[in-house]
């Protein structure tokens, strides 16, 4: 099942999804078809992508920020299931939880319904023994039952708790909402036949991203599909942030050109914090997505394509942990490298946690450097990475970490015996900073490069 960054969380885009439950008795046939495309929205879109995601953009600030809990792995045990606390399961990089988890924000339901994040590359085995035998998120605890189904889960926070409703009471806006619910997996099918595609674009995509385009500017009274924010934003918001992200980076295709609606409506959703609350790092689900495609990415340049012949399994990385996220349990015998994805001296520990074959001894914690954990600091007083939890000691310092990684734990050595190379090895290790400084230096001038760069 090629689900790409929605891996494991539920149905894949490309399959047929479990039919979600009608809004009313009566519920419609599904009246959207895709009908040709625009050509000229599709040449213009093809010629000058944007480069800049605007769903990728900063979340605004919300007045109140959620405190996240950390992500349920095997090692976790349940939470007391059953005890009259309402839990809504989720993964959050999965965009079909991420559409229960906005109707739960969007109705106020906070204190009323509990997040409990699930590891999806490491789930705990009771959550299919004792929770949701589909083994899937997002799943819902409430009244000592457990429902699951995505569309089916909004429908039932709308109409079993208190808050705006999701839906109109405009039967014409009601019969809208079931024909393009109806429509979402078709939407999807669509777009992914041309991520997963080595082709250009192809003219299904086209066809159904002008289907949504049409469909934006039905009502006159919002840039929503119903007009106002409802419950079939809900429904395609998570995709349509992913879209866009993958075909500007991966297809170098710009979704909104020619689509003023649609970017309306991306512009206009971004202000709502019910959704942006939900957004996770636009970069890792590139990553993720990237890595699923076999796609090169930034962050496994030096370790897959340095040694290329190295028998490497693609490892399922942990969504990045910002400020709203909770501290994992510390000293719990568990050795973790605290991390960025994008910062190069906590790649030098990270590709010698790769190199020595540690996937499995060393657990990474990524952070979010623009927005760490306030935690962290008590973790490394000197708020960096990377560092390293061991033996209930921190050890920081990129290359001293190298050579602690490599001095405590088993696996290829990474300093030979030779005295001679030993020596020389030392000198290059004391000119790294100099290196770095003199390139830096080149970087930031405005100038041609210096001679000091030059040389170095």
């Amino acid at each position: 099942m090629n689900s790409l960054a929605f891996h494991r969380c539920c149905p894949s885009a490309l399959t047929p999804a479990s039919t979600s439950a009608p809004l009313t008795t009566d519920a419609p046939s599904a009246r959207i078809k895709i009908r040709r495309p625009r050509r000229e929205a599709h040449r213009i879109a093809a010629q000058k992508p944007s480069r800049i995601v605007a769903m990728a953009a900063a979340a605004p600030a919300s007045s109140v920020k959620e405190v996240l809990p950390s992500p349920l792995t095997s090692a976790s045990e349940p939470p007391p299931l059953f005890d009259g606390t309402t839990r809504l399961y989720v993964a959050y990089h999965c965009p079909y939880a991420q559409r229960a988890w906005i109707a739960r924000n969007y109705k106020g339901l906070q204190d009323k319904i509990k997040i409990v994040a699930i590891d999806l590359a490491d789930r705990p085995t009771w959550y299919k023994e004792k929770v949701y035998p589909e083994n899937k998120v997002p799943s819902l605890e409430h009244n000592n039952q457990v429902k699951g189904e995505s569309l089916d889960l909004v429908k039932y926070i709308d109409s079993n708790f208190e808050g705006p409703s999701l839906l109109p009471d405009d039967p014409a806006k009601k019969q809208f909402a079931e024909e393009l619910l109806a429509f979402t997996d078709a939407f999807n099918k669509a777009l992914y036949s041309s991520i997963v595609s080595k082709e250009d674009v192809s003219e299904e995509t086209v066809a159904a991203l002008d289907k949504i385009e049409e469909a934006l500017g039905k009502f006159n009274d919002g840039p929503f599909f119903l007009g106002q924010f409802s419950l079939v934003d809900i429904a395609y918001v998570p995709f349509i942030e992913r879209f866009q992200i993958f075909f500007s980076n991966i297809k170098n295709y710009d979704i909104t050109k020619g689509r003023p609606n649609l970017q309306k409506f991306i512009e206009e959703v971004n202000k709502i914090d019910a959704y942006t609350q939900t957004k996770q790092d636009p970069q890792l689900l590139l990553e993720h997505t990237k890595k699923r495609l076999g796609v090169a990415t930034s962050i496994d340049y030096i370790v897959y394509k340095t040694w290329p012949s190295m028998p490497f399994d693609m490892e399922a990385l942990p969504p990045t942990l910002s400020s709203a996220c909770e501290q994992p349990l510390l000293y719990d015998g568990t050795t973790r490298l605290y991390m960025s994805y994008v910062c190069p001296y906590a790649q030098r520990a990270w590709i010698t946690r790769y190199y020595k074959g540690l996937q499995e001894e060393i657990k990474l914690v990524p952070m979010d450097m623009a927005d760490k954990p306030a935690w962290y600091k008590k973790v490394y007083p000197k708020y960096q990475v990377p560092a390293l939890e061991h033996k209930k000691k921190i050890i920081g310092e990129s290359l001293d970490l190298i050579r602690y990684i490599d001095s405590n734990f088993d696996g290829p050595k990474l300093i030979t015996n030779d005295p001679q190379k030993q020596r020389f090895a030392v000198e290059l290790l004391g000119y790294s900073d100099a290196f770095n400084r003199a390139l830096l230096e080149g970087l930031r001038s405005k100038g041609p490069v210096t001679a000091e760069a030059g040389k170095n």
